[in-house]
């Protein structure tokens, strides 16, 4: 969810950033050709912040709501996230692997399969998806391989003994697709 909304954000700042770019460079053009302003009349901006003091209510109640708004931005990205993980079937120890490393596990068990070029692993918290891709271009080399590559996927996942194993699914394509 932050991570989202940190993507929203940025997209949204730089966008406002590229149209503040644009404007200026586009009044500047104007301005220095003698010509009234283009598209904002800034003269009356320029003009009240000229005569408004920082002692004024408006001005302060806006400094003080950008410090929160810039400290609260700063606080949610200095806020670690927990990480993602798949709890170990342990009575010993609160043991877990990340996601990450569960994909790395069991992408490295299908790619050891003789004929799988190569593998993507997706990891979520009830199933596994693999993807594997075939070196060689007929349809049969990938049917053949389909249960040596979901053979080594399932002891790879029993190996890992979690606590809550999630579903395994296992799909071979030729190099061609």
């Amino acid at each position: 969810m932050i991570r989202l909304l940190n993507r929203l954000l940025a997209a949204l700042l730089s966008l406002a950033l590229i149209v503040v770019g644009a404007l200026l460079v586009v009044e500047v053009v104007a301005q220095r050709l003698g010509k009234p302003p283009a598209i904002v009349d800034w003269h009356r901006s320029y003009d009240w912040a000229r005569r408004t003091e920082w002692q004024q209510g408006s001005v302060r109640v806006t400094c003080i709501a950008l410090a929160v708004a810039g400290l609260l931005l700063l606080a949610l990205e200095l806020k670690r996230s927990r990480p993602r993980r798949l709890q170990v079937n342990s009575a010993e120890a609160d043991t877990a692997y990340t996601r990450r490393g569960v994909a790395a596990a069991i992408g490295n068990a299908v790619g050891n399969v003789d004929g799988i070029n190569s593998t993507k692993v997706t990891v979520k918290r009830r199933k596994v998806k693999v993807a594997a891709t075939t070196a060689g271009l007929a349809p049969y080399t990938a049917e053949g391989l389909q249960e040596p590559a979901t053979a080594a996927a399932q002891q790879r996942l029993e190996a890992l003994e979690l606590q809550s194993p999630p579903t395994l699914s296992v799909r071979v394509t030729t190099g061609s697709h």
